[in-house]
């Protein structure tokens, strides 16, 4: 099915924005990578920051979908966490750009930052909830800092996806590793986090 114009400059922005940066795509780019006329560009979305806007929206909400999803199933914290991280692998499989939206934001801030911040502001009480709760039931360690260990988490989980350039030379086949990397990764993680029998 023949996608239509709104649809083609989501994909053509989806793809400029997140290769060049916000700043570096012009209004003529856009229109000509969609195949459009330049003024959609404003009867759609109101000019480019309102496209980029509606491009961002679209990445990220596969990952509000995820904590959705983890939230309503009631699940134990270390299921929760490992349905998290379940989601993330599929979130950045089927949207590869999203982690050079998110870091492009954080070197170089656009209007849409604010939106950003909210979203990752999000995940990061989720993963704060969920791992104060662990400690509240006793299957996290009592000494843990919730804070530091959000952090790690979306360290273990972003970071291979940010290192894919350099991932090449020693993991060749690509995609082939992903879903072992964060099976892996999650068990450290998790025998990191959890409380052992003394």
């Amino acid at each position: 099915m023949e996608m239509d114009a709104q649809e083609k400059l989501l994909a053509a922005g989806t793809r400029l924005f997140a290769q060049k940066g916000f700043a570096a795509v012009s209004i003529r780019e856009l229109s000509q990578a969609a195949e459009t006329n330049s003024s959609l560009i404003s009867y759609y979305f109101g000019g480019k920051e309102g496209l980029y806007a509606a491009v961002l929206e679209k990445q990220f909400a596969s990952v509000d979908s995820v904590i959705a999803s983890v939230r309503e199933r009631h699940l134990s914290p270390v299921e929760r966490i490992e349905a998290y991280a379940q989601g993330v692998l599929t979130a950045h499989t089927q949207n590869p750009y999203i982690i050079r939206f998110l870091y492009s934001e954080f070197a170089n801030p656009t209007p849409a930052f604010e939106a950003i911040q909210k979203e990752v502001r999000k995940i990061y009480e989720f993963l704060h909830q969920t791992i104060n709760e662990g400690i509240t039931r006793g299957q996290f360690r009592a000494d843990l800092n919730p804070a530091h260990a959000v952090l790690a988490i979306a360290g273990m989980m972003n970071f291979y996806f940010i290192s894919r350039p350099l991932r090449r030379y020693f993991l060749p086949a690509e995609g082939e590793h992903d879903a072992q990397y964060f099976e892996d990764a999650l068990k450290i993680y998790l025998n990191g986090v959890t409380k052992h029998g003394d």
